[in-house]
């Protein structure tokens, strides 16, 4: 069959498409036994110009979840010349709605960033992990409690990622195993279940990172307010999941958080409101915000502020 060059130009330009699909396909199937971590180099991956062999990886690995009744997945990326015999500091790294384990490097392309900051001794070396933990919000939930929003998961995710997760991490990797070397963070959601969690384990991170997070005042500016309903379907799970009461309630002076929204993002009120509750109680906080929304534009110019947050070189 002959084509015309319109349809010969079409043609290869499908063909280009499906093999680019069918290699980011491949590259996020984890493919590997359980628990069993699969190597590789991600491509924004850069070796060290003065040290060729001393490069970054990614590794996928699949974490067998006695909470959950299944495998999870996570993404951990290992920092420029990672080894055995030398303690990391781990950051945990919690996606938005929506999002999976690897949106933090494919979208955002944090370990780019990281690569460059840690060249350029801005900050410390780090582990990175960005856990798979559905549209959770990273509660412990059972849909007896409350009728479960359409596109949310129910399940025993705090029970994973506080007790599967982050054990495994620590017996797998070389990491830092007290609270000054483990932080937490995330966007949206992720910075939802960032505070939900640091507040109520304080014995376990020394920092948080709640980053245009999902945050609800019950007045009529809440965004979302079917999840807002169903994570505070009562007063009970409100005192066990809401940032603005288990500030009040859990002890988080030694603790340093960081929130951020930007400008035109309707949760910045809400995030802002946090921060200056934090500050009445005497709690270590900082806010920051500048132009953006709710978006990957926006965070992805804040990556820098991010990892200078957690992992900023002492001088």
């Amino acid at each position: 069959m002959r084509l015309n060059k319109r349809e010969n130009n079409l043609y290869v330009g499908k063909l280009a498409m499906l093999l680019i699909l069918s290699f980011l396909m491949g590259c996020s199937s984890t493919g590997n036994t359980k628990g069993i971590p699969s190597s590789y180099s991600s491509p924004e991956m850069k070796a060290n110009e003065d040290s060729p062999m001393k490069i970054s990886k990614l590794e996928s690995i699949t974490i067998p979840s006695k909470a959950l009744d299944k495998d999870m997945r996570a993404t951990i990326y290992l920092p420029p010349g990672y080894q055995s015999d030398q303690s990391y500091p781990v950051l945990y790294l919690l996606y938005g709605y929506g999002g999976n384990e690897n949106s933090w490097f494919t979208y955002l392309h944090m370990g780019d960033a990281a690569d460059r900051l840690i060249e350029s001794n801005l900050i410390d070396s780090l582990i990175i992990v960005s856990p798979d933990y559905g549209n959770s919000f990273g509660v412990n939930s059972d849909p007896m409690d409350a009728p479960v929003p359409v596109g949310v998961d129910a399940g025993f995710y705090e029970d994973y990622l506080i007790h599967e997760l982050v054990p495994y991490v620590d017996r797998t990797y070389s990491t830092m195993k007290d609270k000054q070397g483990r932080w937490i963070g995330g966007i949206s959601m992720g910075g939802y279940a960032a505070l939900m969690l640091g507040f109520t384990y304080p014995e376990m991170f020394s920092k948080i990172g709640a980053h245009s997070a999902a945050l609800w005042t019950y007045n009529s500016t809440d965004q979302f307010t079917g999840q807002r309903d169903w994570l505070y379907a009562n007063p009970a799970l409100r005192e066990l999941r809401d940032p603005f009461l288990l500030s009040r309630s859990n002890e988080l002076n030694e603790m340093t958080i960081f929130l951020d929204a930007g400008v035109e993002d309707p949760l910045s009120e809400k995030d802002e409101l946090l921060y200056q509750q934090l500050q009445e109680e005497g709690i270590s906080a900082q806010w920051e915000t500048s132009p953006g929304g709710h978006d990957f534009a926006y965070w992805s110019s804040r990556l820098d502020d991010y990892l200078l947050f957690y992992a900023e070189l002492k001088m």
